[in-house]
């Protein structure tokens, strides 16, 4: 068990990831939970593009990451949530009518916040 736990302060993004014992670990990019290594194996091969990606870049990035994790469990906006957090960007959940379109291909998405 564990949390990932994403920011934005003065010095710029962070991920960390925490434990049950207290111990904490900041990443670039990470995922947890089970099949999880396909995801992070996903995300290692990805990253040096992600400094210039645009937030629908990542987002699909990311969904990606999900599905090579998930390959035995068909994904759908009932069991995927996805957040957004940035500078100038106060949270939100992109909403589930554009999840579904980023598990169909990834395509073209008008983002709307829930």
């Amino acid at each position: 068990v564990g949390i990932l736990c994403g920011g934005y302060d003065s010095s710029g993004t962070h991920l960390f990831e925490t434990l049950p014992s207290g111990e904490y670990f900041e990443y670039y990019a990470m995922a947890i939970g089970s099949r999880s290594q396909s995801a992070k194996t996903y995300l290692e091969k990805n990253y040096d593009s992600f400094a210039k990606s645009s937030l629908h870049d990542l987002i699909k990035h990311g969904v990606a990451a999900l599905k090579a994790s998930s390959q035995e469990i068909e994904l759908s906006s009932d069991n995927v949530s996805i957040g957004v957090i940035g500078k100038d960007t106060p949270f939100y959940k992109v909403s589930s009518e554009d999840i579904v379109k980023y598990l169909a291909d990834g395509g073209d998405v008008e983002m709307h916040a829930e």
